[in-house]
């Protein structure tokens, strides 16, 4: 970390010396509606013109709205939400699949970087990167499956960070400074800068871009005497070297580190229902004492997140061809406080001990996530162009390989509650287990256009996978009494996934799509436990979607509407299932049934006048049961966990000439967060199925920007909303619950520069 601190600040004092660069462009230029170029298909096509539902948000605008992760983000997508268990681990949630399970639902790349986890055997739900949004070109969101081009567990959707290419042809670069207080918390300050520099005769240029940022706290902690005990820092380091030694022929070598360090969680105790899950008091959601924890340990949470990749590219003339290789690597560190997890209503894990050792303990957990993730993709593209029978006609195909070794490795120990130095003995217990996943895949997909107007674009993948784990518990109090390592277990499957997708372009501002898409995420083999010695395999599961969708531009491009219709099918859904054993409970990966998510998204922007822009986007999404899932404690007919029923956002911005070669700007954001439901749970010991309230939270910016020189002051939830984005009815101390809030009021400064 001090090493990274080092290079950072070494590197901002050098753009320092040299002036510095505006996180934007010029503010004047931001009313007219551009056309906006995506390369969600693998290619470069104009978003308009793509056949699924589809949202892409600019750099200067994710810059301008502060928006710096996938948690700030998700207001301008219609569809997407988050829930949010701490600041490193949060689930992404498109078009409402979610279950609650470990396996994820929702691929994320960087660039043509898989950066996140297929298999599901490490709790792959939240390893979905959160990569800070500094110097980024743009970010797609693809909703409805992926399969055919992104592979396993892309069947919700994809997230795809596109960064900024080093540029051949000019010196620039810049930086920003600026810091941010939280309303009841602390101040904490950001520094981000960037430089591109070009050398070999314009044939070579390098891109470094790097964050230093870091994290108010807002939580007290009263039984230990401190204050923002949620307070942390997050570092992030870009490099990128692009070569063209002739216009055919492209080298482009990247390396990434982020790093995010928080001391505790945003969990609040919360008055909950601990006692009386079934009867749950009207102010369950209220604070005990504020924004409080009366946690005796520290929640601590690390992060990192790295990559390195090798780009090559040769362009024949009627065709490119690709390679990409990648190795990336997320780790997730964390320590809890389980002293208050309750076993039963009114019995916590501490209360069920205290006999074992024979006085009040206090428990104390540490786990440990990893991914190690090497990717190879050769793909072969028409250049635009190709015609095929005199039409034009789109293919590209290629092969795909990933090996993923991951590892969840978790230890409990038992403290003195009189000196909670002292560990006691024997200690809890623990499980380690180590994971292969390798998944090979031949893919094509071909556009083949009838005449002007009409085309029909068709994908298929053939992917299979194997996996491969052994796990080992050790002793002593919860696992048993002596240290076991099991058989090694092993699956192995097939799939195959495929999309159609018609397209009518009516005129030339208007477009009409339909699009029949499958995806799947893989099964995998359960790890053996003292409890249950041949756990049975878990199966794939699978989605099939269903969308149409319209795009048009209208009043001379004044006014642009984005809507679909969309249904998902959702079969042998994967759950993390409960087992009962003559040792007690035993979790595992399982089916549980089928699920469905209909709904409408909508995304309308509207430019009444010069430097007005006017823009309403959300969705409206039934994502439910479709069968009884007993061990899941659903029924058919329940809504799906943490999937607002309507979601929505209304922005508003103006800009103008403010005096010289300044501009103003000035804009805001108000986003409403619908009903929500908490996971499901077949424990008497939590209540499940728990209603949400709705919340609103409204976002500022303002400031001037010459192209040169800037400044912004901005505030986000600026009305105080209570907003949860995680919630359990017990686990807190005395017998409370915990909910996870957003952020309070917060109000922050940024100076920007460029050269």
């Amino acid at each position: 970390m001090q090493i990274r601190r080092y290079v950072f600040r070494a590197a901002v004092a050098g753009l320092l010396t040299c002036g510095g660069a505006a996180q934007a462009e010029s503010a004047a230029s931001a009313n007219s509606l551009d056309e906006i170029v995506v390369t969600a298909s693998k290619r470069e096509e104009k978003l308009h013109d793509v056949a699924m539902s589809i949202t892409a948000v600019s750099g200067e605008e994710l810059a301008r709205r502060q928006l710096t992760g996938y948690t700030d983000f998700a207001a301008q997508i219609p569809g997407l939400s988050i829930e949010g268990v701490d600041p490193g681990r949060n689930r992404v949630v498109l078009r409402g699949q979610n279950v609650g399970g470990v396996g994820a639902t929702i691929a994320t790349t960087v660039d043509d970087i898989p950066f996140f986890m297929s298999g599901s055997q490490s709790n792959g739900a939240f390893f979905s990167a959160n990569v800070d949004t500094y110097d980024l070109q743009r970010v797609e969101v693809l909703r409805g499956p992926q399969g055919t081009l992104y592979g396993a567990s892309a069947e919700g959707g994809l997230i795809k960070y596109v960064t900024n290419l080093p540029d051949l042809s000019a010196y620039h670069g810049g930086v920003s400074v600026g810091g941010e207080m939280v309303d009841g918390g602390q101040s904490a300050p950001t520094l981000k800068g960037f430089i591109n520099v070009p050398f070999w005769n314009n044939k070579a240029a390098l891109r470094i871009s790097a964050v230093e940022e870091g994290i108010p706290g807002w939580v007290d902690d009263p039984t230990i005497g401190q204050t923002d005990v949620n307070h942390g820092d997050k570092y992030s380091l870009r490099g990128s070297l692009l070569v063209q030694p002739v216009p055919e022929f492209t080298i482009r070598v990247t390396g990434f580190s982020q790093a995010l360090s928080v001391r505790n969680d945003n969990n609040v105790q919360v008055v909950g229902a601990a006692l009386t899950p079934e009867a749950p008091p009207a102010n369950q959601f209220d604070p005990v004492n504020g924004f409080s924890n009366g946690a005796v340990g520290q929640h601590l949470i690390k992060d990192n997140l790295s990559y390195y990749a090798l780009h090559l590219q040769y362009d024949f003339g009627a065709a490119t061809l690709m390679s990409a290789t990648s190795y990336g690597k997320i780790t997730k560190r964390y320590t809890t406080d389980v002293t208050d997890l309750n076993l039963a209503p009114g019995v916590s894990l501490a209360d069920a001990l205290g006999g074992v050792y024979g006085e009040p303990i206090y428990a104390f957990g540490n786990q440990e996530e990893f991914l190690h993730k090497f990717n190879e993709e050769v793909r072969l593209a028409s250049n635009p162009g190709f015609a095929l029978f005199d039409h034009g006609f789109d293919w590209l195909g290629g092969v795909f390989f990933t090996r993923e070794t991951t590892g969840l490795a978790q230890q409990y120990l038992a403290h003195s509650a009189a000196d909670p130095a002292t560990i006691l003995d024997p200690p809890l217990g623990g499980t380690n287990l180590p994971a292969d996943y390798k998944e090979t895949a031949v893919f094509v997909d071909m556009t083949y256009h009838f005449s002007k107007a009409f085309d029909l674009e068709f994908g298929g993948r053939n992917t299979t996978t194997r996996q491969h784990s052994q796990a080992s518990t050790f002793c002593c109090v919860l696992i048993g009494p002596a240290d076991t390592t099991f058989d090694p277990v092993s699956t192995s499957e097939t799939s195959q996934t495929w999309s159609v997708a018609p397209r009518w372009h009516i005129n030339d501002d208007t477009l009409l799509y339909a699009r029949v898409a499958t995806g799947f995420s893989p099964g995998g083999p359960n790890s053996p436990s003292s409890a249950l010695t041949l756990p049975p395999p878990y199966r794939s599961d699978s989605t099939r979607n269903y969308e149409v969708g319209l795009r048009t531009d209208l009043f001379d491009k004044h006014f642009s509407v984005d809507v679909d219709v969309f249904d998902v099918k959702w079969q042998d859904v994967q759950i993390l299932e409960v087992v009962d054993t003559p040792s007690g409970p035993v979790g595992i990966n399982g089916n549980g049934g089928s699920a469905e998510s209909k709904g409408v998204e909508w995304n309308f922007q509207w430019r009444p006048m010069q430097g007005v822009s006017v823009g309403v986007l959300g969705a409206y999404t039934n994502a439910k049961l479709t069968s009884d899932a007993p061990i899941l404690g659903g029924a058919s007919g329940e809504k799906l966990p943490y999937v607002p029923e309507v979601s929505t956002t209304l922005n508003v911005d103006y800009t103008w000439h403010a005096f010289g070669s300044y501009a103003g700007f000035v804009g805001g954001s108000a986003t409403y967060s619908g009903t929500r439901f908490t996971s499901f749970s077949s424990s008497g010991a939590t209540s499940s199925h728990v209603k949400l309230p709705t919340y609103t939270t409204v976002n500022l910016q303002a400031g001037l920007d010459d192209g040169h020189y800037s400044i912004e002051v901005f505030g986000s939830n600026l009305g105080n909303a209570r907003g949860i984005t995680e919630y359990s009815n017990s686990g807190g101390a005395n017998q409370t619950g915990l909910a996870s809030f957003i952020q309070p009021r917060t109000i922050g400064i940024e100076l920007g520069a460029k050269f």
